[in-house]
């Protein structure tokens, strides 16, 4: 066993580019020592922001005895800012949820589960009524305010999003971040979670045959899919919050119209974009949601929604009262 492994992070850490990095993870041998070097490394995504900080928590945790160490970062100011590397323990920069964000875009946050059920059951409401906010917050920043329609239909979406990994995954904690670049007039959203997986998730329902990650894809984006809410069940949830499945549906067709849709869970990711459909192998510990939306097509969105309309139930899109939310609600070694 060598002294130290050197481990270059790649120039851009963009989607593709990404996969492969955290792909040759498996790849590296069980060494003493390991230091990964930014040098050369100048952009990073959102996506990449919560993909590759979680998943070199995991790297670490699964070489305990190994120490972990990071060089000539020091450039990186922006991820430094939204707070990537104080994410998997390098003491540089903001802490997740430090920085406070703006109408352009919005650090990465870390939410635990516990604590979002705990508010809702203070309050008495459903747990979507507490991510509410982070929801609208993220579908502002999404639209940058130049659709009503669409703003409402991504606030609907990432609620349900957010929701479905509270009341689902079984995850302990979730993170997500957003931004608007200017130049292309695109916006991007990632969020993800470490829980127990879509096909864990789905396979609750028992009319869903589901034999592997990408079954649970596929079906994961089709209206009105969930593993709690399905036909000929005898106890189905009532009230408001009933309407379930919707949320990847709804963003998956929106992205696809302009940009790209991204959603990966066990061993397969699934890239959807308006003219293909890409498969990709990718260990992913939960599940992992990247949006990339055109915002120069934000008017044949809207016409867009209005087809879609007859695919969803007139009541799925709830605006929860807002008078029941809780407003005030160097060494990588830790």
């Amino acid at each position: 066993m060598i002294k130290d492994k050197i481990i270059n992070v790649p120039k851009h850490l963009y989607f593709e580019e990404t996969i492969d990095f955290v792909n040759s993870f498996a790849n590296i041998r069980k060494e003493r020592n390991y230091i990964f070097d930014f040098k050369k490394t100048t952009r990073i995504d959102p996506f990449s922001l919560l993909f590759v900080s979680h998943e070199l928590e995991i790297f670490k945790k699964n070489n305990s005895t190994s120490t972990f160490h990071a060089r000539k970062f020091s450039h990186l100011t922006y991820p430094a800012h939204m707070g990537f590397f104080k994410s998997f323990g390098l003491d540089y920069g903001k802490q997740p949820g430090e920085a406070k964000g703006s109408n352009t875009y919005a650090p990465i946050k870390v939410l635990y589960v516990n604590d979002i059920k705990q508010s809702a059951r203070d309050l008495l409401v459903n747990p979507g009524v507490v991510l509410d906010d982070y929801a609208e917050n993220i579908s502002k920043i999404l639209t940058q305010n130049k659709s009503a329609i669409v703003t409402d239909v991504l606030r609907y979406s990432m609620r349900e999003i957010l929701r479905n990994i509270v009341e689902h995954s079984n995850s302990e904690k979730f993170s997500f971040c957003a931004q608007y670049l200017p130049s292309k007039n695109k916006v991007n959203f990632a969020v993800l979670d470490n829980g127990i997986g879509l096909k864990k998730s789905l396979s609750e329902n028992p009319k869903l045959k589901l034999e592997n990650d990408l079954d649970a894809l596929k079906w994961g984006i089709k209206p009105g899919v969930s593993g709690k809410v399905y036909p000929g069940q005898k106890r189905k949830p009532k009230g408001e919050w009933a309407n379930s499945g919707y949320g990847l549906y709804m963003t998956s067709n929106i992205c696809k119209k302009g940009g790209s849709f991204f959603i990966s869970t066990g061993n397969k990711g699934l890239l959807l974009t308006q003219k293909q459909e890409r498969e990709f192998d990718l260990e992913t510990h939960g599940t992992a949601v990247y949006l990339d939306i055109d915002l120069n097509s934000v008017y044949e969105l809207d016409k867009m929604l209005k087809e879609l309309g007859s695919d969803i139930p007139k009541n799925v899109f709830l605006q929860p009262s807002k008078s029941t939310m809780d407003k005030n609600s160097k060494s990588l070694n830790k």
